[in-house]
């Protein structure tokens, strides 16, 4: 640091440190200074962005200038909202035109009294002065002014000043060591979820609770102590969205259905709303369908054609317009590479392909056994379509399923029932309990078989819900099942001795950077010294906390 700018740093701080109270034109003048120090330290706008000074290549100044203009960011944000409330607390829209004009100007005096306009003033309100002071959308101006309710103060209609509406997240905004945008936003989507207030009635602090009777606002206080910032936004959102769910006077089935959206870039867009025990048939089915080791997940990955256009192109037909020379020479346009949602979207397509072809079939069967009583159904077999078998896998406790626990029910793609859809699917569905299949079935075969049987696949999907290694997001119906004890080496088929894993992970068992281990029957994975060096047993909760 150089002797002029080090020494007109200490100078300043040691003043501000020592004034015991500041100026009107104290606190502006560090206002002012505040961007003018960003804007010096920004690269000249003419010289662009490359480093001016050795400084400015060394990484450790970038790391810390990153962390200071956070912080600055942080305190930026702060004060714009304390201004937002300062103006409203000061009514600034009822100032005399001469006062706006010397302020624009700065040529205020601070020492005399403000002059307030006896007349209509210029801004029927606050949140319009502020959006025109400092060129806000009125949008803008009036989150600003709801921010400064939220979390500073309240004003009724005499101008009558009330405590912030939300006192807890007042504290985390003040929280210089937290930064401000957090609980901003926070305040903001709990405040969508109070009731709204009369015209003349006095503001009031947060009165929204939850369904076991806590406020709201001390849910969100706590859940927002978890250090982990997407765990902590997860969890927020969660509990925000169960008490929109709570409010929301429609039930669910009001609002199911397929919904065209129409077009957009070229493409008309549908959105679809299913209960969560549709849904999770839907999953599976996607899953199955996208499986690239099944037939269906093989079709889905090609592009999707119509059949008749198929047709034409191998009879050589083409359009009149077009000649024979330029239907020769014309090359189809080379197909975009299959993404995940156009494998989905081509594996519902194959699904209705295969009902249309399926029911014209039992039409045709119908109407030749009408003329020939003789003649045989067709076989399913002739469908040269590749078929899926989605099925719903419903997760609960003994004690919810006696009752004895509040009832809800998880399913396997993490989709939380509600108490009439588990009822609903309780009456409907065959009960399997996991300690033997619901049949009998043992769940230990030992070594007459090496390939899994589907009842004892269910029984590993249940226990692990996907691929067992941290982090990993693959779905139950794209893992294969790992025999722990390895079948080369005597191993058994049972539940005991398996885990579910994805084909990469599962070659990085075989390949001896991952050790999977039974541990009393839920397996876990040992990571590379060199990820994990304790070599503790560890275990995905990703999907866990998915169906959270």
């Amino acid at each position: 640091m150089s002797e002029t700018v080090g020494q007109a740093i200490a100078s300043l701080t040691q003043a501000i440190k020592d004034a015991s109270c500041l100026t009107a034109e104290d606190a502006l003048g560090l206002a002012t200074l505040i961007p003018a120090l960003h804007q010096r330290l920004a690269p000249d706008s003419e010289a662009g962005p490359e480093p001016q000074s050795a400084y400015q290549q060394d990484p450790r100044f970038a790391l810390a200038l990153a962390a200071s203009a956070e912080f600055a960011a942080h305190q930026a944000l702060r004060t714009q909202i304390y201004a937002a409330h300062l103006i409203e607390s000061t009514a600034a829209n009822t100032l005399a035109e001469g006062e706006l004009d010397a302020v624009r100007a700065g040529t205020v005096d601070f020492t005399r009294p403000a002059q307030r306009t006896g007349q209509r003033p210029p801004f029927p309100n606050c949140t319009d002065l502020l959006a025109s002071w400092v060129g806000l959308g009125h949008f803008e101006a009036r989150r600003r002014m709801d921010s400064a309710h939220h979390v500073l103060a309240q004003f009724d209609y005499q101008h009558q000043r009330y405590p912030a509406q939300f006192p807890l997240l007042a504290q985390r905004f003040r929280d210089s060591s937290r930064p401000p945008a957090e609980a901003l936003s926070v305040a903001r989507r709990l405040g969508a979820l109070e009731p709204e207030r009369d015209e003349f009635a006095p503001p009031t602090t947060s009165t929204v609770r939850d369904d076991h009777g806590r406020l709201l606002e001390s849910v969100l206080d706590a859940e927002m102590d978890e250090p982990d910032a997407g765990t902590r936004r997860k969890a927020i959102n969660l509990v925000l969205k169960t008490a929109r769910d709570q409010q929301s006077e429609e039930q669910p089935e009001a609002q199911e259905g397929i919904f065209r959206k129409g077009l957009r870039r070229g493409l008309i867009w549908y959105e679809l709303g299913l209960r969560p025990i549709r849904a999770d048939l839907f999953e599976s089915g996607l899953a199955q369908a996208d499986n690239p080791r099944s037939g269906a997940g093989q079709a889905a990955r090609e592009a999707f054609t119509d059949e008749q256009c198929d047709a034409e192109k191998a009879s050589g037909d083409h359009p009149d317009f077009v000649t024979d020379e330029e239907a020769a020479t014309a090359e189809a346009p080379q197909a975009p590479p299959i993404a995940p949602a156009a494998r989905r979207l081509n594996a519902m397509m194959l699904l209705l392909e295969l009902n249309a072809k399926r029911l014209k079939r039992l039409l045709d069967a119908t109407l030749n056994r009408a003329a020939d009583p003789g003649s045989s159904p067709p076989d399913a077999a002739d469908l040269d379509l590749p078929v899926i078998n989605p099925r719903v896998v419903v997760m609960l406790t003994l004690a919810e399923l006696e009752g004895r626990a509040e009832t809800h029910g998880m399913t396997a793609h993490g989709f939380k029932l509600s108490a009439t859809d588990l009822r609903q699917t309780l009456a409907k569905a065959r009960i399997i309990p996991m300690v033997l299949g619901g049949k009998g079935e043992i769940l230990d075969i030992g070594r007459s078989q090496r390939k899994h049987p589907g009842y004892m696949r269910l029984g590993v999907a249940v226990r692990d819900r996907g691929c067992i290694v941290p982090g990993c997001t693959m779905d139950p119906e794209r893992c294969n099942i790992h025999h722990i004890w390895f079948w080369s080496e005597g191993g058994v088929t049972s539940v005991y001795w398996s885990a579910m894993l994805c084909d990469g992970h599962h070659h990085d068992v075989h390949a001896g950077l991952i050790k999977v281990i039974p541990d009393g029957g839920v397996p876990k994975v040992i990571l590379p010294s060199f990820i994990d060096p304790t070599q503790a047993p560890v275990r995905n909760r990703y999907h866990l906390i998915q169906a959270a």
